[in-house]
């Protein structure tokens, strides 16, 4: 049984996962990323404009 963290990050990583283009090979980074953004590590985002300009478009 997953916990409600887990789930937290693993829905947050696949909206960011969605976001980016589904671009393969990434999951782990994606992970990281919403692991940091749920849990309040050193390198969560405050500003949303911020957070959607980290993507290059294709």
């Amino acid at each position: 049984m997953t916990s409600d963290r887990d789930q937290e990050i693993r829905n947050l990583a696949y909206f960011l996962w969605e976001k980016a283009g589904r671009p393969t090979g990434r999951e782990h980074d994606f992970w990281a990323e919403a692991a940091r953004e749920v849990e309040g590590g050193p390198d969560e985002r405050k500003d949303e404009t911020v957070h959607e300009n980290r993507f290059v478009a294709r």
